[in-house]
């Protein structure tokens, strides 16, 4: 299984990243059933845009992840990333079961980085490295 494949049939939130890299025109499609009829996907891909599949990319416990097919210029990914997070909203207020499932796995991964943080945070720093640089200084006295 491929990481496109593999980010679509783990997400929660999932869409298909339709683009023409040569006008930087960007689509998302929802991978759902509703939205995968027959003249809706005609619509898309042969519509004056000429879109074609660019990646995907969906929220997988809580945290997005994306795969392309092709690499694109850092604007365009901007661009997507703003789609995305529109798309998202969207769905959540569409799917508000969606929304709390989500808050819930941020939540938890706020609450382990905390926890690592805080115990990196605790463990005593070593001191030898400033030791040797005040050792550095002291005047020589073996005259």
């Amino acid at each position: 299984m491929d990481r496109l494949e593999q980010i679509a049939a783990t997400a929660q939130v999932c869409a298909l990243i339709l683009g023409n890299v040569e006008t930087g025109d960007f689509a998302l499609l929802p991978l759902t059933g509703a939205s995968l009829t027959r003249p809706y996907l005609e619509r898309v891909f042969w519509s004056p845009r000429r879109l074609r599949i660019c990646g995907v990319t969906g929220l997988v416990n809580g945290c997005p992840r994306t795969a392309l097919s092709e690499p694109l210029e850092d604007e365009d990914i901007r661009g997507l990333a703003q789609l995305f997070t529109e798309y998202c909203a969207q769905v959540f207020a569409e799917r508000p079961e969606l929304s709390r499932a989500a808050i819930e796995r941020v939540e938890a991964a706020v609450t382990a980085v905390e926890g690592t943080l805080t115990a990196v945070l605790a463990t005593p720093v070593d001191e030898s490295v400033a030791w040797c640089e005040r050792l550095y200084w002291l005047p020589d006295t073996r005259d």
